[in-house]
Protein backbone atom coordinates (compact mmCIF):
# COMPACT_ATOMS: atom_id res chain seq x y z
CA UNK A 1 0.00 0.00 0.00
CA UNK A 2 2.83 2.40 0.85
CA UNK A 3 4.45 1.72 -2.55
CA UNK A 4 1.14 2.50 -4.32
CA UNK A 5 0.77 5.80 -2.44
CA UNK A 6 4.37 6.78 -3.25
CA UNK A 7 3.90 5.98 -6.95
CA UNK A 8 0.69 7.97 -7.03
CA UNK A 9 2.35 10.91 -5.26
CA UNK A 10 5.30 10.77 -7.67
CA UNK A 11 2.91 10.72 -10.67
CA UNK A 12 1.02 13.77 -9.38
CA UNK A 13 4.30 15.61 -8.72
CA UNK A 14 5.67 14.87 -12.22
CA UNK A 15 2.36 15.93 -13.81
CA UNK A 16 2.30 19.20 -11.86
CA UNK A 17 5.90 20.04 -12.82
CA UNK A 18 5.21 19.17 -16.46
CA UNK A 19 2.15 21.41 -16.57
CA UNK A 20 3.95 24.31 -14.95
CA UNK A 21 6.74 24.06 -17.55
CA UNK A 22 4.39 23.74 -20.52
CA UNK A 23 4.58 26.47 -23.16
CA UNK A 24 2.10 29.27 -22.59
CA UNK A 25 0.20 29.16 -25.86
CA UNK A 26 -1.77 32.02 -27.33
CA UNK A 27 -4.82 31.55 -29.52
CA UNK A 28 -3.82 33.90 -32.31
CA UNK A 29 -7.12 33.39 -34.13
CA UNK A 30 -8.87 34.85 -31.09
CA UNK A 31 -6.34 37.71 -30.88
CA UNK A 32 -6.88 38.56 -34.57
CA UNK A 33 -10.65 38.36 -34.21
CA UNK A 34 -10.60 40.84 -31.32
CA UNK A 35 -8.13 43.17 -33.03
CA UNK A 36 -10.57 44.33 -35.69
CA UNK A 37 -13.12 45.71 -33.22
CA UNK A 38 -10.37 47.21 -31.05
CA UNK A 39 -8.82 48.95 -34.08
CA UNK A 40 -12.22 50.21 -35.23
CA UNK A 41 -13.02 51.56 -31.77
CA UNK A 42 -9.71 53.44 -31.61
CA UNK A 43 -10.57 55.42 -34.77
CA UNK A 44 -6.92 56.18 -35.42
CA UNK A 45 -5.93 59.41 -37.12
CA UNK A 46 -2.73 59.34 -39.16
CA UNK A 47 -0.67 61.37 -36.62
CA UNK A 48 -1.93 59.35 -33.63
CA UNK A 49 -1.30 56.01 -35.33
CA UNK A 50 2.13 57.11 -36.55
CA UNK A 51 3.14 58.01 -33.00
CA UNK A 52 1.61 54.84 -31.53
CA UNK A 53 3.36 52.57 -34.04
CA UNK A 54 6.88 53.78 -33.25
CA UNK A 55 8.72 51.00 -31.45
CA UNK A 56 10.06 47.48 -31.81
CA UNK A 57 7.94 44.46 -32.67
CA UNK A 58 8.58 40.72 -32.71
CA UNK A 59 6.94 38.62 -35.42
CA UNK A 60 4.47 36.14 -33.89
CA UNK A 61 2.13 34.54 -36.42
CA UNK A 62 1.01 34.26 -40.04
CA UNK A 63 -2.28 33.01 -41.41
CA UNK A 64 -3.62 32.70 -44.92
CA UNK A 65 -7.22 31.82 -45.69
CA UNK A 66 -7.05 31.31 -49.47
CA UNK A 67 -9.09 29.03 -51.70
CA UNK A 68 -6.46 26.30 -51.42
CA UNK A 69 -7.18 25.97 -47.72
CA UNK A 70 -6.12 27.65 -44.53
CA UNK A 71 -2.48 27.99 -43.55
CA UNK A 72 -1.09 29.21 -40.24
CA UNK A 73 2.28 29.17 -38.54
CA UNK A 74 3.92 30.42 -35.37
CA UNK A 75 7.41 29.59 -36.64
CA UNK A 76 7.84 30.73 -40.27
CA UNK A 77 9.46 34.04 -39.31
CA UNK A 78 10.59 33.31 -35.75
CA UNK A 79 13.24 35.79 -34.67
CA UNK A 80 12.18 38.51 -37.10
CA UNK A 81 12.11 41.96 -35.51
CA UNK A 82 10.53 45.08 -36.96
CA UNK A 83 11.59 48.51 -35.73
CA UNK A 84 9.53 51.55 -36.73
CA UNK A 85 11.37 54.71 -35.74
CA UNK A 86 9.77 58.10 -35.06
CA UNK A 87 12.09 59.64 -37.69
CA UNK A 88 10.26 57.59 -40.38
CA UNK A 89 13.02 54.99 -40.79
CA UNK A 90 12.50 51.28 -40.28
CA UNK A 91 14.48 48.07 -40.15
CA UNK A 92 13.34 44.49 -40.39
CA UNK A 93 15.87 42.04 -39.02
CA UNK A 94 15.56 38.34 -39.67
CA UNK A 95 17.47 36.13 -37.26
CA UNK A 96 19.96 38.90 -36.34
CA UNK A 97 20.65 39.81 -39.96
CA UNK A 98 19.31 43.06 -41.40
CA UNK A 99 17.08 42.10 -44.27
CA UNK A 100 15.48 45.45 -44.99
CA UNK A 101 16.05 49.08 -44.08
CA UNK A 102 14.41 52.21 -45.38
CA UNK A 103 11.78 54.83 -44.82
CA UNK A 104 8.15 54.41 -43.88
CA UNK A 105 5.03 56.50 -43.71
CA UNK A 106 1.33 55.88 -43.38
CA UNK A 107 -0.88 55.88 -46.42
CA UNK A 108 -4.68 56.07 -46.41
CA UNK A 109 -6.25 52.93 -47.77
CA UNK A 110 -9.64 51.32 -48.13
CA UNK A 111 -9.80 49.98 -44.54
CA UNK A 112 -7.64 52.36 -42.57
CA UNK A 113 -3.94 52.80 -43.27
CA UNK A 114 -1.10 50.81 -44.73
CA UNK A 115 2.65 51.27 -44.56
CA UNK A 116 4.22 52.89 -47.55
CA UNK A 117 7.82 51.71 -47.73
CA UNK A 118 10.58 52.60 -50.12
CA UNK A 119 11.33 48.89 -50.41
CA UNK A 120 8.92 45.97 -50.75
CA UNK A 121 8.64 43.70 -47.70
CA UNK A 122 6.18 40.79 -47.87
CA UNK A 123 5.56 40.51 -44.11
CA UNK A 124 4.55 44.20 -44.02
CA UNK A 125 1.96 44.16 -46.81
CA UNK A 126 -1.66 44.87 -46.09
CA UNK A 127 -3.90 47.11 -44.05
CA UNK A 128 -2.70 48.07 -40.61
CA UNK A 129 -4.82 46.73 -37.78
CA UNK A 130 -3.37 48.00 -34.52
CA UNK A 131 -4.53 47.02 -31.07
CA UNK A 132 -1.65 47.40 -28.61
CA UNK A 133 0.49 45.42 -28.18
CA UNK A 134 -0.39 43.71 -31.48
CA UNK A 135 0.20 45.04 -34.98
CA UNK A 136 -1.26 43.09 -37.88
CA UNK A 137 -0.70 43.54 -41.58
CA UNK A 138 -4.13 42.48 -42.84
CA UNK A 139 -3.77 41.14 -46.36
CA UNK A 140 -6.43 38.41 -46.47
CA UNK A 141 -9.06 40.51 -48.31
CA UNK A 142 -6.81 40.20 -51.39
CA UNK A 143 -6.02 36.52 -50.64
CA UNK A 144 -2.67 37.32 -49.06
CA UNK A 145 -1.30 36.31 -45.67
CA UNK A 146 -1.96 38.24 -42.48
CA UNK A 147 1.21 38.80 -40.43
CA UNK A 148 0.99 39.52 -36.71
CA UNK A 149 3.69 41.28 -34.70
CA UNK A 150 3.81 42.02 -30.97
CA UNK A 151 5.28 45.23 -29.55
CA UNK A 152 7.99 44.84 -26.94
Amino acid sequence: LKSFVMKRYLFVLVAAVSLSCAKNTIDYNEVISEMHSCNDTAQWTAPDLFNALSGTYDWQYVQSLGLGGAYQSESDFTGWTLTLNADSTFSLNGADTVWYEGNWFLENSWYSFSLNLDTSVSTLWGQIVYCPPYLMFYNSPVDGPDHLYEKR
